[in-house]
């Protein structure tokens, strides 16, 4: 059989084991999307929940049952989002309410998320790697991977943020040679901005105006017109709470009050290093814990895609895409290592990145290999 042949088997042969693997773990826990959604329950157990009686509680509810009754105290019962779960922005919570009103049911829309990411994160490995096969493998990575896995059963805000922000990247990338792309690129971003606190956005955009300025700079205009978008998208989905305090002065110091409350968490600085290696992490009470969903392949992926800077340096419109990855990347886990609790969950935006940027590692490494054998 000719090699382009060969690939192609291979390349369906990862793309059904992807599939086959999510709709199995669809299927064994199905439970999670066909329960109804309840009201009542989720009402009652927020009214006796630590966020209503603080240390009275004799229970308590976990962020995905928080998010949960924050999408259904939004939308159906046209709350103020400042009123519960202030901490996030709100569209992440709409989402949920959406997906209880349309499937009556709080994590059905975790698949559709699924589904874009796989895809967004197949057309970034062709655009990066420019190997159906390598792109297809980077897609199965990712399927398989237990911690996005468990996002699909929990109406938590970690995945539509990753679908939102590597969105905002691969049409960044691409308004890097088409400047209309970079209105979804920011569309997307002020998505993403707007479904989770994510203080670390200044320096994307920093970074991404550098990026502009190296090898488009006729694409400073649109580009600063098109960052616009993120604070209007932002602002627009806090309609609400101007039907409450209709006040400018009143919303500003609500992120006044939004940004201290993060100010006062924990940091807790190389945690997310300890996670990536070991499994281990100090939690919020700075008590050792263990992650469950911890694999050997996590601290692979991040070592090769970190060790790409032997190629990505290039200064060179050839290697621009992978340049810019691999800079992200970087200042994430900067952010991730000295301004967070570094908690295993804050991995998962980066993470379809770095799986790329290993795999395009480990092609250059082959190709070293293979011009060395053709050599002697």
């Amino acid at each position: 059989m000719h090699k382009k042949n060969y690939k192609k088997v291979f390349f369906y042969i990862i793309i059904f084991i992807s599939i086959i693997k999510l709709v199995s773990f669809i299927v064994i826990n199905r439970q999670f999307f066909l329960q109804r959604f309840s009201p009542e329950y989720i009402s009652r157990l927020y009214s006796e929940s630590q966020y209503v009686l603080g240390e009275k509680s004799k229970g308590g509810i976990g962020d995905d049952g928080l998010y949960a009754y924050a999408g259904y105290y939004y939308l159906f019962q046209g709350g103020d989002v400042s009123n519960v779960n202030f901490e996030h922005p709100p569209l992440g919570k709409y989402l949920i309410g959406f997906s209880i009103l349309f499937f009556g049911n709080e994590n059905v829309i975790n698949i559709i998320y699924i589904i874009f990411l796989l895809i967004l994160v197949y057309k970034l490995g062709l655009r990066l790697l420019r190997d159906r096969l390598l792109s297809a493998l980077s897609v199965a990575v990712l399927s398989f991977d237990p911690i996005f896995l468990d996002h699909l059963i929990r109406s938590m805000l970690d995945l539509p943020f990753t679908l939102f922000f590597t969105g905002g990247i691969y049409f960044f990338l691409k308004g890097l040679e088409k400047d209309k792309f970079l209105f979804h690129s920011f569309v997307l971003w002020g998505m993403a901005f707007s479904t989770k606190f994510f203080p670390a956005y200044f320096l994307i955009y920093v970074y991404s105006l550098g990026i502009v300025l190296i090898y488009q700079r006729n694409l400073i205009k649109p580009f600063l017109l098109g960052s616009i978008t993120v604070p209007v998208i932002y602002i627009a989905l806090h309609i609400s709470f101007f039907f409450y305090h209709p006040s400018l002065i009143e919303f500003l110091r609500h992120k006044k009050w939004m940004l201290a409350w993060f100010t006062g968490s924990p940091i807790i600085i190389g945690n997310i290093w300890r996670f990536i290696f070991t499994g281990n992490y100090l939690d919020s009470t700075r008590k050792m814990a263990s992650d469950k969903h911890w694999n050997t392949v996590i601290p692979l992926i991040v070592i090769l895609a970190v060790a790409s800077f032997k190629k990505i340096f290039i200064l060179n419109k050839k290697y621009q895409d992978i340049f810019v990855i691999y800079g992200l990347c970087i200042f994430y886990l900067i952010y991730l290592s000295f301004f967070t609790g570094g908690m295993q969950k804050f991995l998962m935006p980066i993470y379809p990145l770095l799986i790329i940027l290993a795999l395009n590692n480990l092609l250059f490494i082959y190709s070293i290999i293979t011009s060395w054998k053709k050599r002697n």
